[in-house]
């Protein structure tokens, strides 16, 4: 039985199962190379990520069922569930997307197909295209949110926060407080490259990531690649910062948007930018409105 309730300053997404489900892997370390190259890997008790196929798919484990953190690309669905399977053999309860982009919701409709409730920050439902399930199966609800959302599954947390415009407009970090965890999608990433189409900032990524870093926490599990430090993502922001000030000076001198990317300095920030066209338009008109 599933039990949604709505608080004034915390939505709560409260999901209730009846009796404890065996085949839980939650005090097991569990590392392994799987189906399609994807591979899973034990972070903290109760906590994996399974990588490959997309994007980083995190997985919480809880006394009665699983909270996923974004699907994988299309195609990929009974590999990430194989994968999951090996961690425990609970039912997936709750998928969040950390953002709209297909390398995680190229699975929805299966997940959605089998009975997985899918939280999703508001800006993001736009995006996600329509599914048509065969007429004999119920699908599951597509749950939005605007600020803050929280999932309470089998004695279980995780708190959902969208902070602002930064990758895109609808960036979910998913905090889980009593693991000290968070995941933060894209928003650590080998470039911090915004998805303007998307309402994507470079300009807000900094002031984003200064509210995550508000969170106690010091494992984050980024979009793609390995888990990193709560030093590592404050040494992010900070090279974030800099090169928004370096760009916001040059912009503020007057120099013209074609000359822009050739003058600003970011060999030593370890990134190279090479946006054209509507990216350069709109990274140029956000300069330009910073004070």
């Amino acid at each position: 039985m599933r039990v949604l309730r709505a608080y004034r300053t915390w939505p709560v997404i409260l999901i209730i199962v009846a009796g404890a489900i065996a085949g839980s892997a939650q005090n097991m370390q569990y590392n392994t190379r799987g189906d399609e190259g994807m591979t899973a890997q034990y972070v903290k008790t109760g906590l994996y990520v399974i990588s490959g196929r997309g994007s980083n798919s995190v997985v919480r484990l809880s006394a009665n069922g699983l909270i996923l953190v974004d699907g994988k690309l299309p195609g990929g669905y009974d590999a990430l569930l194989a994968q999951v399977k090996r961690i425990s053999k609970q039912p997936i309860r709750a998928l969040v997307l950390t953002d709209g982009d297909e390398s995680r919701t190229g699975t929805n409709a299966k997940f959605l197909e089998d009975g997985t409730a899918i939280v999703v920050q508001e800006n993001a439902r736009q995006a996600l295209p329509s599914y048509n399930l065969p007429a004999e199966k119920a699908a599951s609800p597509v749950v939005t949110y605007a600020s803050q959302y929280q999932i309470h599954l089998g004695g279980v947390e995780a708190q959902l926060l969208h902070f602002g415009n930064a990758h895109t407009n609808s960036d979910t970090v998913v905090y889980f407080p009593n693991l000290k965890a968070v995941a933060v999608g894209d928003l650590f990433a080998p470039t911090p490259i915004p998805d303007f189409s998307a309402g994507g900032s470079l300009v807000g990524w900094g002031p984003v990531l200064a509210e995550v870093l508000k969170l106690d926490f010091d494992v984050v599990v980024p979009g793609t690649g390995p888990t990193v430090t709560r030093a590592d993502l404050q040494a992010y922001k900070t090279r974030i910062d800099t090169l928004v000030s370096r760009a916001t000076g040059l912009v503020k001198n007057g120099v013209p948007k074609d000359q822009l990317l050739a003058q600003l300095k970011t060999d030593d920030l370890g990134w190279q930018f090479s946006f054209t066209g509507d990216q350069l338009d709109r990274f140029y008109a956000e300069l330009s409105q910073t004070k």
